[in-house]
């Protein structure tokens, strides 16, 4: 009877601190979320864009993306991802066409990819911009 008082025991630390790491968990990726979310993303004006390889990155928590906006004549010929952590599936590369068909950060989300596909248009924003966030 003893060691079954014991297993309890243990059972019911281990499940507290299964508990525990979810809410925490729950919490911080709502935190990431909001700060996705914050961020306003605009239209750059490309005519004051100098011809180059501008280097941007953004993320939070589970998600974030490093890469490089390749610039000539005043125009968005190239996007490349040097880095990326999403979820498998989650990627959102298709913003990067949108992106360059568009000649603008501030494009429509990959459906299911929001995160990732907000990520994306932040760090192409800041690598033409020069703002960080």
């Amino acid at each position: 009877m003893k060691i079954w008082k014991k297993i309890l025991i243990v059972l019911g630390i281990f499940l507290i601190m299964i508990i525990a790491f979810g809410v925490a968990f729950f919490f911080r990726a709502r935190q990431m979320v909001k700060r996705i979310e914050s961020v306003e993303i605009n239209d750059v004006d490309l005519a004051q864009i100098a011809d180059g390889v501008y280097a941007g990155e953004f993320g939070d928590f589970l998600v974030d993306v490093q890469l490089e906006v390749t610039v000539k004549d005043h125009k968005i010929e190239k996007i490349e991802i040097i880095k990326q952590r999403s979820g498998p599936g989650y990627e959102a590369i298709e913003t990067i066409d949108r992106i360059i068909d568009a000649q603008s950060p501030k494009v429509d989300v990959v459906t299911g990819a929001t995160g990732s596909s907000r990520s994306i248009m932040i760090a192409v924003q800041s690598a033409l911009t020069g703002e960080k966030y």
